[in-house]
């Protein structure tokens, strides 16, 4: 039994000794170190040792002050809480990694063009190295946001950065809009300090992340594939300046409370359109009929004097209402 508790529960970084006792412990009341000692041949002084460990991992209770039994504690919660701290420790250090290679191979290639470009290939590579640096980012992230995606995204991992102070600028592709469960998720972070806006194309998906690493598609169709990370140089300012010039470009993206006054409703219905979202999609953002979309569209433009939607736009922003 000991044999079988030790390879499910080495992960957790316990000894055989110490998992051994723990194992004692919760089949019995209560034991004295000596007697877990000779119960398992290891001794008392021994068995004293493990059990401080134990003990300061929360697995085991100390014995009271005038007693000398040690027992242990309920595994629904002692185990659970170890868990969540290992899985803490991993994150932080996951979030390291690059860092660490970064230094890895400054002390052994210095600063050669190939350090500066790295090709990851595989989605699982991908998505682990997007992973960590997202956890290891600490003053601002920069996206353009656009499908297809290696795999669901985490919500979680942007809230944790948003909460620790992290600035967020994402420009969304409007087909992304399109997607209800995908818009619900951007709803929650732009709630959260999320600095969100849209346009109706965008020519690649694009991360840039502390002014420290960029990641890109190697070329048009291998986001899935393959991707490139971009260390300090010439080439991550000029991705920078790209962001930059799309962020400029970009609509923000309009509130998604529908109870809003008339002029405000203009304004999201106009931005909405600037951004390339279909009569569909916007009624759908909007919470209302499609129907109801065309006769505002229909009100906008005959409010400008418009024949074509294009015209209601220009005439719209140089109104200032874009």
């Amino acid at each position: 039994m000991a044999e079988q508790w030790t390879a499910r529960f080495g992960a957790l970084g316990l000894s055989f000794d110490q998992e051994r006792l723990y194992l004692q412990l919760l089949a019995s009341a209560g034991l004295s170190a000596g007697q877990l000692g000779q119960s398992l041949g290891i001794g008392a002084e021994r068995s004293l040792a493990a059990l401080a460990v134990l003990a300061d991992l929360g697995l085991v209770e100390r014995p009271l002050p005038d007693g000398a039994v040690w027992s242990a504690a309920a595994p629904d919660v002692a185990l659970e809480e170890l868990l969540l701290r290992r899985e803490l420790e991993l994150r932080r250090t996951r979030g390291r990694i690059t860092e660490l290679l970064r230094t890895y191979r400054r002390s052994r290639i210095g600063t050669e063009a190939g350090e500066l470009v790295e090709i990851i290939t595989g989605r699982d590579s991908i998505a682990e190295l997007w992973r960590s640096l997202q956890l290891g980012v600490r003053g601002e992230l920069r996206v353009l946001d656009k499908p297809p995606y290696i795999r669901r995204a985490d919500p979680e991992l942007e809230l944790a950065a948003l909460a620790r102070g992290v600035r967020m600028r994402v420009v969304y592709e409007s087909r992304v809009l399109r997607e209800p469960d995908r818009l619900a998720e951007i709803r929650l972070f732009t709630g959260a300090g999320e600095q969100a806006r849209v346009l109706p194309e965008l020519p690649l998906k694009l991360a840039l992340v502390d002014d420290k690493w960029a990641l890109l598609p190697v070329s048009s169709g291998t986001e899935l594939q393959s991707v490139l990370l971009v260390r300090p140089s010439s080439l991550l300012d000029a991705l920078a300046g790209l962001f930059e010039l799309y962020w400029t470009r970009a609509m923000r993206m309009p509130a998604g409370d529908s109870a809003e006054l008339p002029q405000d409703r203009h304004r999201q219905l106009l931005a909405l359109l600037a951004a390339g979202l279909t009569d569909e999609s916007i009624a759908r953002q909007m919470g209302v009929s499609t129907r109801t979309v065309q006769r505002w569209v229909r009100e906008l433009m005959d409010r400008f004097g418009a024949r074509t939607r294009f015209q209601a736009g220009i005439q719209a922003a140089r109104a200032d209402l874009l």
